[in-house]
């Protein structure tokens, strides 16, 4: 992430705080302590994004946060989360008066003394001399209009898409005023509609007031209005008439970006929006130009992709809210563990990045996996214990598996791993797993070793009529047709000869006694105790015999088209319950270890 002050952006030349060359004045939350224990130090420019489960009470944190920024005995009530609430400025009353106005806060005369617009409300007015004394003495109450913005999911449809004309000899006061008088703003914040939803936004100014309207006129705009120029304005639909996601994410930016104040409050910012435009909007407030402190709560993987995805993205703090124990707990990630999430293409197009808003996540080799263990789980739920809360999610394979697990757990949540038995077929990818789930493989290496060595005992190789007999079994068609992918893997693998590994991957524990039984115990006792369990009857399809398993996605769908997956077997609701209680342990912070982390 990068770090330091945007010195040009969309909105504004230059940083505000900027004055004469050197950072004179700043506001910001400097400090902020959780019930927990738990300081965080909030990025001064930049954005502090609280995630985590539905329901974990991060609505509740920011309602605590917001009037505290200003007045830190403002909470009337016990706190879930925040004990302390720490703020702080740099810079003289004047040089406050001088960075008010750089953002746009004109003064204005009232009786002959000079007044800026805003105060402890942003329609009122704050006398010069009044504000330059509260600044000085921190009473930062009595500027809060000028210093935080809050945006709350519950009024975002009620904003106002008009305003009334206005006395000019004093300053603009509502957003849509700012747009009307500063068609360059205007342009930039169109802009951003178009590139959301493929429409401009205009402001309607031959109407008794002001008015936002979709879509553009497509004509010059004169004083007077001529005729043609009023009717092309009331043919655009007004913004009002649009639907809940155009309107609310009008909304925050008329609220956010058209004139920042030094701290910004927003509540689930993607609400009513559909995923591209919650991902481009979490991008549009990762990059606020100038000394803007961005606090938001969200619950929603794709403005938090946004984010990550900045391009000139400032510092960022995130913080994950946890109710799932007896205490709430916040915990602080490093921002680089989230976008290792999306930097690998298969775990981001995986979505993996969800698991963070949940309480506990399995990681399964593929989609069907994922579908039948999800399914499996709600089979031999507990109806009277609390929902889990509990997300399924696949890496395309077993080699990401252990690793991905260990990235979702550094973020503090609770992970298993889910995998067929033939994963112990390579010393080196068990030594990966268990390593990156933070076990130590010394142990287990002559388990593995014993297993290997009978199943590659069990190798059959084809003879000369019988690979024949495969081979045209496996070239269907006409002379002419070319190889399909199917049939060059299965030649390949008739090549190969037959392992003892298919057999035992069929069969699972069941095919083994003596030393090889024991063996395999131990490392799938051992394997479970780091989270990361094979499946004791080999593979998937073994779970229900009794349909053919020739085919993985048939198979699947006849599981469910029967219903068999309501019905799950002895072993099968053993080895959900194991999932499960290896769940309910906290999390193991497991350090990265760059020997064990796949660099791709």
């Amino acid at each position: 992430m990068s770090v330091g002050c945007t010195t040009t952006g969309t909105w504004q030349g230059r940083c505000p705080e900027v004055l004469g060359g050197r950072v004179t004045v700043s506001f910001a939350v400097s400090e902020i302590t959780f019930l927990d224990g738990t300081v965080v130090i909030p990025p001064a420019s930049g954005m502090t994004l609280f995630i985590g489960p539905n329901n974990c009470g991060k609505t509740a944190l920011l309602r605590e946060l917001a009037p505290r920024v200003t007045n830190p005995a403002a909470l009337q009530h016990a706190p879930l989360w925040i004990r302390q609430v720490l703020s702080s400025h740099e810079g003289s009353a004047e040089d406050f008066l001088l960075w008010a106005k750089e953002r746009g806060h004109r003064s204005f005369d009232v009786y002959g003394e000079k007044h800026l617009r805003g105060g402890s409300n942003a329609a009122g007015s704050l006398a010069e001399s009044d504000a330059k004394n509260w600044w000085t003495l921190g009473e930062y109450d009595h500027l809060q209009s000028l210093l935080v913005t809050a945006q709350w999911t519950d009024r975002r449809l009620q904003g106002r898409s008009d305003a009334q004309r206005w006395d000019h000899a004093e300053p603009a006061a509502e957003p849509v005023q700012f747009l009307y008088e500063d068609p360059a703003l205007l342009k930039a914040f169109a802009a951003y509609t178009r590139e959301a939803f493929g429409e401009e936004i205009s402001v309607d100014w031959t109407v008794p007031g002001l008015q936002l309207r979709v879509g553009t006129t497509g004509i010059p705009d004169v004083t007077p209005p001529t005729p043609e120029l009023v009717t092309a304005y009331r043919q655009l639909p007004p913004l009002v008439t649009q639907g809940d996601g155009f309107r609310a994410f009008v909304e925050i930016l008329l609220n956010t970006v058209l004139r920042p104040t030094p701290v910004v409050v927003i509540d689930e910012p993607e609400a009513f929006l559909h995923p591209p435009q919650a991902r481009l909007l979490g991008r549009i407030l990762a990059q606020l130009p100038g000394q803007t402190q961005v606090f938001v709560a969200t619950h929603s993987a794709d403005f938090l992709a946004g984010v990550l995805d900045a391009s000139e993205s400032r510092p960022l703090s995130l913080i994950r809210l946890d109710r799932s124990g007896d205490q709430p707990r916040a915990r602080a990630l490093a921002p680089e563990d989230v976008a290792d999430l999306l930097r690998i293409p298969l775990l981001r197009y995986s979505n993996i990045i969800s698991g963070l808003f949940y309480d506990r996540a399995v990681l399964c080799e593929s989609e069907g996996d994922c579908q039948f263990y999800a399914a499996a789980f709600d089979a031999t739920r507990d109806d009277s214990a609390a929902h889990e809360n509990t997300i399924f999610l696949h890496t395309g394979g077993k080699a990401r598996l252990a690793d991905t697990a260990r990235r979702l757990r550094h973020c503090g949540i609770p992970t298993a791993v889910v995998a067929d038995l033939d994963l112990l077929n390579d010393h080196g990818t068990v030594k990966r797993a268990v390593n990156a789930l933070g076990g130590d493989i010394a142990p287990l290496t002559p388990d593995v070793k014993t297993l290997n060595d009978h199943a590659n005992g069990q190798r059959i190789i084809p003879t000369i009529e019988g690979f024949r007999k495969e081979v045209t079994s496996v070239l269907t068609g006409s002379g002419n047709a070319p190889l399909t992918e199917q049939m060059t893997d299965r030649i390949k693998s008739l090549l190969k000869g037959t392992s003892g590994w298919g057999a035992l991957k069929r069969s699972g524990l069941s095919a083994l006694s003596g030393d090889e039984y024991t063996a395999a115990d131990r490392l799938l006792n051992a394997t479970a105790s780091l989270g990361l369990f094979l499946v004791p009857c080999g593979e998937l399809e073994s779970w229900v015999r009794k349909i053919p398993s020739s085919n993985k996605q048939n198979w699947l769908a006849e599981v469910f088209n029967t219903g068999e997956y309501t019905n799950p077997s002895t072993d099968l609701q053993s080895f959900c319950q194991k999932i499960r209680d290896f769940l309910k342990q906290p999390v193991k912070d497991i350090a990265t270890n760059p020997t064990t982390a796949d660099p791709s």
